[in-house]
């Protein structure tokens, strides 16, 4: 079937904070806590690298995706062009280091 690798980068973004954050919650999910009577409780909202099987964060800025998932991460990707820069690439082979 074939992988995609998406090389991104968030330089510009320094300047906009608040659109960065929520880029990478969006792509990487996050968890989050609230007081109650009880106690604190916490819970994890997922990411699209959680909801996407077989999708793997490889190094900084780095994803390699198959692609069946393509079009959602392009999606994503182009919602948040303003602030991140992304090179895509076909991975033809794998090879053995």
């Amino acid at each position: 079937m074939g992988e995609l690798l998406y090389v991104y980068d968030c330089t510009e973004s320094r300047r906009r904070n608040a659109r960065r954050v929520m880029f990478t919650k969006e792509l990487y999910g996050f968890l989050y806590t609230w007081k109650t009577k009880l106690g604190v409780k916490e819970k994890r909202k997922t990411g699209l690298v959680d909801e996407c099987p077989g999708s793997l964060a490889i190094a900084d800025s780095t994803l390699l995706v198959p692609n069946r998932y393509q079009g959602i991460y392009s999606d994503l990707f182009r919602r948040y062009s303003d602030i991140v820069k992304v090179r895509l690439y076909a991975v033809t082979e794998q090879l053995e280091v």
